[in-house]
């Protein structure tokens, strides 16, 4: 199982792909915005490591005052 938690943002990411080109060639009047934010994060999940997305829930989470 340990693997998996080591995989699972690049399977999000690549996830992340696949839908977004199946939006692109299915929907009859697609929107290149929306593609667009789904490339881009598609590629932010695929290229970042666990450690930068358990820093980030964790400050989202120990912000209560939801100040930066």
């Amino acid at each position: 199982m340990g693997n998996f938690r080591a995989w699972k943002t690049t399977l999000l990411g690549l996830a992340t792909f696949v839908v977004a080109f199946y939006y692109l060639l299915k929907v009859e009047h697609a929107q290149s915005w929306i593609f667009a934010i789904l490339l881009v994060f598609g590629t932010m999940m695929c290229f970042s490591a666990d450690s930068l997305i358990n820093s980030l829930t964790s400050f989202v989470k120990s912000n209560r005052d939801k100040k930066i």
